[in-house]
Formats: structure tokens, sequence, C-alpha cells
């Protein structure tokens, strides 16, 4: 069996039993097995695929299981790094591309050589941090953690990228650590966060894909601001003056956000994606 024809029938097969992003998984799912690049992949069509097992495999876990492919091949890319991912850690998304290029624009327009201050909240596989730290030399960085195994994965991709001797990780909970913990260390020129956000009368609601991963990293309370919420009640005390928030959440929570920051003065803007949904939330203080 040729490459295509072995990408041609995991296309049939996920299709079969109602996996909407069935294009997508094969494509990433045969180009890891094949060592290639998913965009490479066109280019080994002719090749004989050598692993009809492994294949196999996958059709039971994508279609009986609804792992995510993700957690399938155990790695994913964001702002093309890959990234190791440990089963059940919230994996990257668009969306969370779009947060660490908003965010890297403002470092670079806002700080210049200096030493800088960062601190992620909730880091998960640790692709946020790193891509910072790797952007910027003279970064260090602080995370919040409070899932063990998230922890061991964010430790274990900045030892991938040689950047674990700037980012120092707590593990715990933000809502006792700040302000009171992390005022030992200096304050923040930035924060940096893809909280949880999904509304917690929604939860039932998720595709079973999503439901696979930590609800840790998901569950954001009533209607899903928790997180912001406190963030802009409780962490301007641990920025500095010229701080500011780049914060990750769902489109429909945009007015409520802003009512919230707003009436809690800061300067907020939003950052749209691809298809025009708010999706980013910057928020500095006044």
């Amino acid at each position: 069996m040729k490459v295509k024809t072995a990408l041609e029938l995991c296309k049939e097969r996920l299709k079969g039993c109602k996996i909407e992003t069935y294009e997508r998984d094969c494509i990433f799912f045969i180009a890891h097995l094949m060592g290639v690049h998913p965009s490479l992949l066109p280019l080994e069509e002719k090749r004989e695929f050598e692993y009809p097992r492994e294949l196999e495999e996958f059709f039971k876990k994508r279609c009986e299981e609804r792992i995510p492919v993700q957690h399938i091949i155990g790695e994913w890319d964001c702002l093309e790094r890959t990234f190791k991912v440990f089963p059940k850690v919230l994996s990257p998304r668009g969306a969370t591309e779009l947060l660490v290029e908003t965010a890297i624009g403002l470092i670079e327009k806002s700080f210049g050589k200096n030493p800088i201050w960062g601190l992620e909240v909730g880091t998960g596989t640790g692709c946020i941090s790193v891509n910072l730290l790797c952007q910027f030399p003279n970064l260090r960085m602080v995370g919040v953690e409070i899932d063990p195994i998230a922890v061991k994965n964010t430790i274990h991709n900045a030892k991938l990228y040689g950047v674990e001797d700037r980012l120092t990780l707590l593990e715990g909970d933000i809502f006792k650590l700040c302000p009171k913990e992390l005022k030992k260390f200096e304050k923040f020129h930035f924060l940096v966060s893809n909280p949880p956000y999904i509304a917690e009368e929604d939860l039932d609601k998720l595709p079973p894909e999503v439901k696979y991963e930590n609800t840790l990293a998901l569950n954001g309370g009533k209607g899903g601001t928790k997180f912001h919420k406190f963030f802009a009640s409780h962490c301007d005390r641990i920025l500095k003056e010229d701080g500011f928030m780049v914060l990750e959440f769902e489109p429909f929570q945009r007015e409520e956000l802003e009512i919230f920051f707003t009436a809690k003065g800061w300067q907020i803007v939003f950052v749209e994606d691809f298809a025009g949904n708010p999706r980013i939330l910057i928020a500095k203080k006044c």
C-alpha cells in the first residue's frame, strides 16, 4: 500500500465515524509515522506505507476512544516549534498562537533589551512561556500550574529548547499564590495566560475530544470568566506601572469582560482571530 492509499483509507475511516477533523487528523498522523512535516506529506505519496498496524491502532483510539490526534502522537506544533504533549494536558490551539504572537508584539514595542520579567498562569505544555523565552534572551518567566503532570510537561519542553534556566515553575493555585506568594519576585512586566475559560455550565456539552483533557485546564467557573476577573481584581499589585496582561477568552465573553475590566480601572483592547472573532484581551493599567 502506498502512502497516498493509506491517507485516503484513513480519511474514509475517520469520516465514517463522524470525526469532523478527519482530513487534518489523517495528515498529521501519517506524517508523524513517516517522520516528515505535514506540509511535505504530498511529496511522500508514492512511497510504500509500512505502518498498517499503527494505522489500525490509530483508528481504534481516534474513532472508538475519541482521543485527540495530538495526544495519540504525543506532540503538537505551536509557532513552528514542536512541543511534547503529555496525556490529558491541554494541547496548543490556534488561538494560543495568536496569544503568543500578540504578547511578542507588545513586548517588542514596550521593552528594550533590559531584563524583562513575565508571568504565565496555567503553563500546560509550556508552549507559551517557551516560545517567549526563545524569542527574548533577556526574558525570565515565572509559571504557575496546578496540575503536576502539566508541570512535568512544561519542564520537559523547556529543557527541549534549552530555556529551563530562565523559567521558574510554581506548582499551585493562582487564587492562593496571587498576590501574596508572587510578591517575593520582582514586579512583572506582563502577565500572559490561556486560562480555563469554558463555562462550568457548558462542560457536559463539550465534544469527547475536549473532555479527554484535564478539567482543571477547562473549567472557568460560571460563565467561564472566573480567572479573568481574578486577574483584573488582584494582579495589578504584581505588575509594574507600565505592565500589561494578555489573556485568551471565548468570543461570547467579550462584553462581560469589557464591562468588568473597565470598572476595575483597566484600559483594554481586543484582538480578533482570522475569522474576525475577538479572542485576545490586552489590559493595561490606567
